[in-house]
């Protein structure tokens, strides 16, 4: 421990004296480790941590598998027969997301996002409520009054932290609820929302027949019994999901259930991404840590004299290898900290500009694990690039350093190969991190040009939910929507105005349905395809500017009491009609209303995202399929400066009317682009970060190495040699390096970059002119640093080269 300190004291004397070479060498390694430590942080919240519940190892969630495509969701009568036949699974609750105003006398309206969920979560999850209790079995069935339990944020912001809130009654949503707890701070569950501010009972929700077992709109949680594993569960949902086939062939053929771990299921779309940038900031660091080592190269070379006393006078190779490697552990470990400081700013700013959709956001934070993160970085930080120049400095044969040094160099031929092979190092991994910001930046060019099939230009929505106490009946939402139209058409400036229950590239769950073609041969139990369906209102396709490609929209004419009609999508009639003319022809949804006429084919449109293949879709008349979620689209030039208006046209129809969101559709396809343009900003952050240091490193190497070289420039120069032969020596010396350095890392970035091919579209890995382009803006970026050293040596004095030691 006494070596230890005696050594970290020289070394604080030695950086004290080389105060420029310790601020350059520790803000590179700040900048690289703030950048690894920022990165790590929301890597450990999201990846590692475990969920914030009792024994979350034992946390699953259960998943449906059919031919089509595997899914969360299930259906009230599944879940309920595999809860009660089930004996490996010790709790299982059943939850899906909700919404609800909150109305209060003299205020507006506030939309709170909730949970309905079964009574058994509180148990399952190991948390009770700070306040009250949770929802028990007895609450949890139709009929019952309602019940509410709150958040601790939402019980702090709206209620004042009343503590008398338990067994008050509020008016949230269109019954008053009784609240009956509070929730600890920081609970949320489903835990990948962005926010959860109550929890009410999902049994109330549920339809006296169920919903039937196609009705698939809630997800599943399951608390395994002590003992039991991942691999018997699954196998006992395999029974399960045959005995169930047997029961109810119509439904649940080729129906099968298996469990994830719920921490799994909740990353697996975000996890490629992350490890992605893990792998980027890797990067940035080792290039930190080149340039770093280069500069460690040069110190040893000044203090080749100071090291050979210390080896004149008994110290051991090891003992000043220690030594050395103190010195650059020292720095490494100040720019640990500095970079810690860097990163703190950084975490909030990540947090700011992350999609709504990766889970657990709010967990990530700087704290212990990611400081014992830093700190272990740190160390090996100093270790990686203090070792080279530390082994090479200890080489104290003084016989054997007069030879390499001799007139002309004044260090040795092994130390200039280290140098050479950092700067073709550095070279190689800005060329893979450019390559996969470049591929990233190609793909989101690629889908921000893709043509969703409707035009998004000047058009405001109005999101809003009619309230079932003012509008009751089927025939009042439909007039409600009339209305509601002709309100917003008299709106000065407004040219169209049209309604829909999903708005496209807005993302939805459940809006789908199976179907059969009336005349043709049927599916096979359990084969029927889906297809989305989406609801609209008279001018749907005209407003928006889709193409009806045969027969007709939906208009006026299509009312409560007219014939039941649909539109179906070109992709439609391409999957599953064989491009015959559908016109006339039925489709049976199943729904107890009867088969609807397909009256019209329109142009297809990207629903659900700009990165996914037009789904099948259906339109229905509103009329025809009343809803009380509506969202008006209005068509007007500078549309956005029309919410006032339109907030206030809707509430002359109902002075309550709940209002979820206004917004255009340019915001709506913006933000469909979030995970994308987050993604593209972090990757091109660091890539430019990359190449920003490997620059620096080139023009830093390559002044050393031409001050190194000054005695030979003065022979070559005092024999002739012109100015630009000297230029040209030295560029072509960069020109063979950089080259090296291209094509190395070029191939290891078309190896490896093949993992971010989930993350591309458009374009594939191997992208050759992302690949093209890189290499060109590399090159040039490297020669533009090795131009300032080379002008400088075609100016050299030969008398005054000559005579230079």
């Amino acid at each position: 421990m006494s070596t230890l300190l005696q050594d970290l004291r020289f070394a604080l004397r030695g950086l004290a004296k080389a105060r420029g070479f310790a601020a350059v060498a520790i803000l590179t390694l700040a900048f690289a480790l703030g950048a690894n430590t920022a990165i790590f942080s929301v890597v450990s919240a999201i990846l590692l941590q475990p969920l914030p519940f009792q024994q979350p190892r034992e946390l699953m969630t259960l998943m449906a598998k059919s031919p089509q495509l595997t899914r969360e969701w299930t259906s009230w009568l599944n879940f309920r027969d595999i809860r009660a036949q089930s004996k490996t699974i010790d709790r299982m609750v059943a939850f899906a997301p909700t919404e609800s105003f909150l109305y209060q006398l003299g205020g507006e309206p506030e939309k709170f996002q909730g949970s309905l969920v079964t009574a058994d979560l509180w148990p399952m999850l190991g948390v009770q409520p700070a306040l009250g209790r949770g929802i028990s079995a007895a609450e949890d069935v139709p009929g019952h009054a309602p019940v509410v339990v709150i958040s601790h944020e939402m019980w702090q912001r709206r209620f004042g932290g009343d503590p008398a809130i338990i067994g008050r009654q509020i008016r949230l949503g269109s019954k008053p609820k009784t609240v009956i707890g509070v929730m600890p701070p920081g609970f949320k569950f489903p835990i990948e929302l962005t926010r959860t501010d109550f929890w009410t009972s999902l049994g109330q929700a549920v339809p006296p027949d169920g919903g039937g077992r196609g009705s698939e709109w809630m997800r599943t949680a399951v608390r395994l019994k002590d003992g039991v594993s991942l691999e018997q569960a699954n196998s006992e949902l395999k029974l399960l999901a045959r005995r169930l086939e047997t029961q109810n062939p119509d439904s649940n053929a080729s129906l099968t259930f298996f469990m994830l771990p719920l921490h799994a299921s909740l990353v697996q779309a975000v996890r490629p991404a992350l490890l992605v940038l893990m792998c980027a900031v890797g990067v940035v660091l080792l290039i930190g840590c080149a340039n770093v080592a280069n500069l460690l190269l040069a110190r040893a070379a000044a203090r080749h004299k100071e090291v050979s006393i210390r080896s004149a006078v008994g110290a051991t190779r090891g003992r000043i290898i220690f030594q050395l490697l103190v010195e650059s552990v020292l720095l490494s470990v100040v720019a640990g900290a500095l970079g810690l400081l860097l990163a703190t700013w950084g975490v909030d700013l990540l947090v700011a500009l992350a999609p709504a959709e990766i889970p657990r956001l709010d967990a990530i934070a700087v704290n212990r694990t990611v400081l014992l993160f830093t700190f272990a970085l740190s160390v090996l930080t100093g270790v990686v690039f203090g070792l080279a120049p530390a082994l090479s400095a200890s080489k104290t044969n003084l016989v054997e350093a007069l030879k390499d040094g001799s007139r002309g160099s004044t260090e040795g031929r092994g130390r200039n190969r280290i140098r050479k092979t950092l700067i073709v190092s550095e070279i190689a991994l800005s060329v893979f991190l450019l390559a996969g910001a470049g591929l990233l930046l190609r793909s989101f060019m690629r889908l921000s040009d893709v043509d969703a099939g409707y035009d998004y230009k000047d058009a405001l929505t109005v999101d809003v939910v009619a309230r079932s106490a003012v509008f009751p009946k089927p025939e009042d939402l439909v007039q409600y929507a009339k209305r509601a139209r002709e309100e917003l058409s008299a709106i000065p400036g407004v040219t169209a105005v049209t309604s829909t229950n999903r708005l496209p590239l807005v993302d939805e769950t459940g809006s789908s349905s199976t179907f059969e073609i009336v005349g043709a041969p049927p599916f096979a139990s359990g084969q029927a395809p889906s297809a989305t369906f989406v609801i609209v209102g008279p001018g749907y396709f005209s407003t928006l500017g889709i193409p009806i490609l045969r027969g007709r929209a939906i208009g006026e004419e299509d009312g409560p009491n007219a014939p039941h009609v649909m539109v179906v999508s070109e992709s439609f009639v391409r999957r599953h009609m064989r491009n015959e003319n559908p016109l006339g022809r039925k489709i049976d949804l199943g729904e107890g209303s009867g088969p609807r006429t397909i009256v019209g084919v329109a142009r297809d449109v990207r629903i659900v995202s700009l990165n996914e293949e037009p789904a099948s879709t259906f339109y229905y008349a509103h009329a025809q399929w009343p809803n009380t979620r509506m969202q008006f689209i209005i068509k007007a030039p500078n549309a956005a400066s029309l919410a006032a208006s339109a907030r206030a046209a809707l509430r002359k129809l109902d002075r309550e009317q709940p209002i979820l969101a206004i917004r255009t559709l340019e915001e709506i396809r913006s933000e469909s682009l979030g995970s994308q343009r987050f993604m593209l900003v972090l990757n091109g952050t660091l890539a430019a970060l990359a190449l920003i240091l490997a620059a620096v490193g080139i023009y830093s190497i390559m002044s050393y190495m031409v001050t190194q070289r000054t005695p030979e420039i003065g022979i070559r120069m005092s024999l002739g040699a012109e100015a630009h032969d000297i230029f040209r020596l030295i560029v072509g010396q960069a020109v063979k390096l950089v080259a090296i350095g291209i094509v190395a890392g070029v191939v290891f970035a078309l190896a490896a970059t093949r993992i971010m091919s989930s993350l591309l579209y458009g374009i594939t890995a191997t992208d050759p002119i992302t690949f093209i382009s890189i290499c060109f803006i590399i090159g040039a970026i490297a020669l533009l640093a090795t131009y300032v050293p080379a002008s400088r040596a075609t100016k050299v004095d030969p008398l005054v080269a000559i005579r230079y030691d």
